[in-house]
């Protein structure tokens, strides 16, 4: 309401403002430590939740645990090595129909079951001198068929060097390789027997030419 205030000869009306309080505005101070929120003059302070207590105990846990299963796999495939047979990641370079494969870890036992012991032990010039057992062994084995060992490999059994092997080859149509390789190995060793060149055509796999061995007839002379 007006009030009217007598100034010399007349009256001049002067409004009154009344007075409303301010209230204090909201605060948020940037703090490193927590937040602070001020309303009305009370404050209140909310501190800050850390995670990195819990974060590092978790993470060496988890490590542990990762390690530990890393070593039981590894222990497990040793295991598994160590009772897995010899034989039963070997296989015969070649089939043969009718003729029982050899073993990997086969002795002479097994030699002797499919060539006649006086066979084994005669010389190995009769090897030579039974033509028609040394024209199988040629067909056999002088051929380059990939994954089958052939004369080649028998000639590197025998410590003759490449050199010589590829020669034998670059001649082969004038000569076997495996009847070059066989006078050679006759004339470097005449002490070896037909189960020599036996037992190295079993570290071959070649049961097919052990097979065609057991046909030799003894007491034969080559032309």
């Amino acid at each position: 309401m007006p009030r009217y205030y007598a100034l010399g000869s007349g009256f001049k009306a002067m409004h009154f403002v009344p007075h409303i309080p301010r209230t204090k505005s909201t605060r948020v101070p940037a703090t490193t430590h927590g937040i602070t929120i001020s309303t009305r003059g009370r404050e209140t302070q909310v501190s800050n939740v850390s995670l990195v207590p819990w974060v590092l105990p978790l993470a060496i846990l988890l490590s542990i645990a990762l390690a530990a299963l890393l070593a039981f796999i590894v222990n497990m495939k040793r295991k598994r090595g160590q009772h897995r047979p010899i034989g039963d990641s070997r296989r015969s370079s070649y089939d043969n129909p009718g003729f029982t494969a050899l073993s990997a870890p086969a002795g002479d036992n097994v030699l002797e079951d499919i060539i006649n012991q006086n066979i084994l032990s005669a010389p190995l010039q009769t090897v030579l001198d039974n033509l028609d057992v040394l024209e199988e062994l040629v067909i056999l084995l002088d051929p380059e068929s990939p994954g089958i060992k052939n004369t080649k490999h028998l000639a590197s059994l025998c410590s003759f060097p490449s050199t010589w092997t590829t020669y034998a080859y670059s001649m082969k149509e004038s000569k076997s390789p495996l009847k070059a390789l066989l006078e050679g190995v006759t004339s470097r060793n005449p002490d070896w027997t037909v189960g020599h060149l036996a037992k190295l055509l079993r570290h071959m796999e070649r049961n097919d030419a052990i097979a065609a061995l057991s046909k030799i007839r003894l007491n034969v002379i080559g032309v």
